[in-house]
């Protein structure tokens, strides 16, 4: 029973997961995705026309890994005598996950490289479920599909270039001259007068003391400007 309703709720929500428009076209791209493997593997020139006459099925998919790993868990699962302690159970599943993934993977490699009736058998159940999660790819997806396996292959190729790009920061030079002021209060002298000055004019750095237009003011340290 907990195999069965393992394979039914995963089932269910990859149908549920169709009902939406955005995951239909993710399963485009992972048909694209087969046939340009296929497409590789049978010799052929990767090109969208070549691609269109290969199978969006692959033995070696993650569907297929997935649906072994099910099997897989549901027979070892019966060969876990402890039933009465739910804890303890869960507990032995995760220990021995590791080389049910690892089983899993050498069997979805075996049935990828060798055809016979056996790895047809075992293959089967993930390339019924290959159905739902892949859908014909239009021309455009295709060749998505097509640049992506190049990139795997081959590597992306870097553009460099040596041209320096200047980045404006004004939109024109009216704006660049424009001066923006800011203002500052005075340390010295009475409190709350204040100071204008604009970014245009030269500051000349004095030690604790700057110019501003010829008049000395003097910057408090940090440990002055600090609250009682």
């Amino acid at each position: 029973i907990e195999g069965v309703l393992k394979i039914f709720i995963f089932v269910a929500y990859i149908l549920l997961a169709t009902l939406m428009k955005d995951i239909r076209r993710v399963f485009q791209y992972h048909g694209a995705e087969h046939k340009s493997i296929a497409c590789y593997e049978a010799g052929m020139e990767l090109t969208p026309e070549n691609a269109k006459k290969c199978t969006r099925f692959h033995p070696r998919c993650g569907t297929s890994f997935m649906f072994v790993m099910l099997i897989i868990g549901i027979v070892t699962g019966m060969f876990i005598p402890v039933w009465d302690n739910m804890l303890l159970r869960a507990a032995i599943k995760l220990a021995i996950l590791p080389l049910i993934m690892g089983v899993g993977f050498e069997i979805i490699m075996l049935c990828g490289k060798h055809e016979n009736i056996i790895t047809k058998i075992v293959a089967a159940p993930g390339l019924w479920m290959q159905r739902i999660t892949t859908n014909e790819p239009t021309d455009d997806i295709i060749e998505v599909g097509i640049a992506a396996l190049n990139a795997a292959l081959y590597g992306v190729e870097e553009k460099a270039s040596d041209e320096v790009v200047e980045i404006p920061l004004f939109d024109n030079e009216d704006e660049k001259e424009e001066e923006t002021t800011e203002t500052a209060e005075e340390v010295e002298g009475n409190e709350g007068d204040e100071t204008e000055y604009t970014y245009g004019e030269v500051l000349e750095d004095f030690g604790d003391d700057v110019v501003v237009d010829g008049q000395e003011v003097e910057i408090p340290k940090e440990d002055e400007t600090k609250p009682e």
